[in-house]
């Protein structure tokens, strides 16, 4: 029987409250040290860095690779077997928890690029109230440099800003206003970011606004992994104007997320749904990908 592991301590109410309060917080030492090893182990081979990174430590590299747990067997297990799925539970107060997805941030030093400013909501398919992301790197991270930021309370804001990426990408055709010039007027919000040593991590909401500064020249390299939550109350709600998930689920709009594509972790993992993802990689769909090509032709690109 597989099981999930248990975080090393269980969150305050305290906690829970800022969380939901806040829509952020940072937990300490979620990590030890065999699943900070499992995601450097993922991050290279994904990245192909191998066992000399020399080479690539100067130069700007920039990456984030979405669903890797898919085909990826380090990321799987972290997903799967790790102890996130726990806190995500406590802090839910959730009977259920089910994976959405993964997505890797590798962020070379010398990298100038920021990733401005949005909440992780408008980029999903989905709806509720109990979605969530998981943040850590495998590097330590400073605030003033290489954090994430966070505009606390946002996720309670009923404003919904477009989902803009990396390189001024609007990922979605749907309207959407541009989010407000936070870093100009920083005074007039609270913004909270932290150090971060590997092991440490944030929980966030998925309607948290947050975004990362580009990196200075000699600073830190930031290898860092994502992974998205839904708790009882999420729904399956794709519309015609972002990407869709790429590989086929057997959901339709209204249904609670679950299946081999969106497994449920806890109160106990669903080893039937992820027996396929067991036995070897699971592809994206040919068909899906392609409709996700011609969207993605339609993205407008702003100035940063």
């Amino acid at each position: 029987m597989m099981i999930p592991e248990t975080p090393a301590r269980p969150l305050s109410e305290a906690e829970i409250d800022a969380f939901w309060r806040d829509g952020v917080i940072a937990v300490r030492g979620l990590y030890s040290s065999k699943w900070i090893d499992t995601v450097q182990a993922a991050l290279d081979e994904i990245c192909g860095f191998g066992d000399d990174r020399s080479a690539e430590a100067k130069k700007p590299f920039f990456r984030s690779d979405p669903y890797t747990w898919h085909k990826n067997d380090n990321v799987r297990d972290f997903a799967l077997f790790g102890p996130t799925a726990g806190l995500v539970q406590q802090a839910f107060r959730s009977a259920r928890v089910n994976l959405f997805c993964d997505q890797i941030f590798v962020k070379q030093a010398y990298n100038a690029d920021r990733t401005p400013w949005h909440h992780d909501m408008t980029f999903f398919p989905l709806s509720g109230a109990q979605i969530a992301s998981v943040w850590t790197s495998v590097d330590p991270v400073k605030a003033e440099e290489s954090a994430l930021e966070f505009i606390v309370g946002s996720h309670k804001w009923p404003q919904r800003f477009r989902p803009l990426g990396v390189g001024g990408i609007v990922k979605s055709v749907a309207e959407f206003d541009p989010a407000p010039d936070f870093d100009g007027a920083r005074d007039s919000y609270r913004i909270a970011s932290w150090d971060m040593q590997p092991g440490d991590a944030v929980l966030f909401h998925a309607l948290t606004l947050h975004g990362s500064r580009g990196k200075p020249a000699g600073g830190l390299n930031r290898r860092a992994i994502a992974t998205r939550w839904c708790g009882d109350d999420a729904r399956y709600a794709p519309t015609e104007t972002e990407l869709q998930v790429a590989w086929r689920h057997g959901l339709q709009p209204g249904d609670a997320i679950g299946g081999p594509i969106f497994p449920q972790v806890l109160p106990h993992l669903d080893e039937d749904g992820i027996a396929g993802r067991m036995k070897g990689p699971v592809l994206p769909d040919p068909a899906i990908v392609a409709q996700n090509q011609k969207l993605a032709a339609r993205f407008e690109v702003v100035p940063l």
